[in-house]
């Protein structure tokens, strides 16, 4: 007979998670400047910097499918939000169906914080609100599900 066994909880690599949410934000950073440029920009120069826009989100994504990997319970939060890992959506991105670029930029803004919240407290170490910290953490973790959603609609 087979006993059954309680999942051990895996150890989380403190600082391989501070350096993915930062690689997160460093992207999300490209793709606000790239954005805003696009803003001044004419004829091929506008083409080419959106095209910068959306290789810097499909970087991020890439790095965010990462941190989902070591991270349980914002994988479940992306996926309830249909932000699951499809290779075949990342493909069908066009130029011309950004949407409103102010509130994609304001958007941006808003998940850099959280990814920033992040890193900082992955920086903390032995902080005694730790439980205040849980579940901070996991509210932002359906925050940054909720921004990404919009922001994958607007694109």
């Amino acid at each position: 007979m087979r006993k059954a066994r309680d999942r051990r909880h895996m150890s989380v690599d403190i600082e391989h998670m501070r350096r993915l949410h930062q690689e997160a934000f460093e992207q999300l950073e490209l793709m606000r400047t790239a954005l805003q440029a696009t803003d001044e920009a004419i004829g091929t120069m506008r083409d080419l910097l959106d095209d910068m826009t959306i290789n810097h989100w499909n970087s991020y994504l890439d790095v965010l499918h990462m941190i989902a990997m070591h991270d349980e319970i914002l994988a479940g939060a992306l996926g309830k939000h249909g932000m699951t890992r499809d290779t075949d959506d990342a493909d069908d991105l066009s130029q011309d169906t950004f949407g409103n670029r102010q509130l994609l930029e304001l958007l941006l803004i808003a998940l850099i914080r959280r990814h920033r919240r992040f890193y900082d407290v992955y920086g903390w170490r032995g902080n005694p609100m730790s439980d205040y910290l849980k579940e901070s953490m996991a509210m932002e973790r359906e925050h940054i599900a909720e921004l990404n959603a919009m922001i994958q609609d607007i694109m």
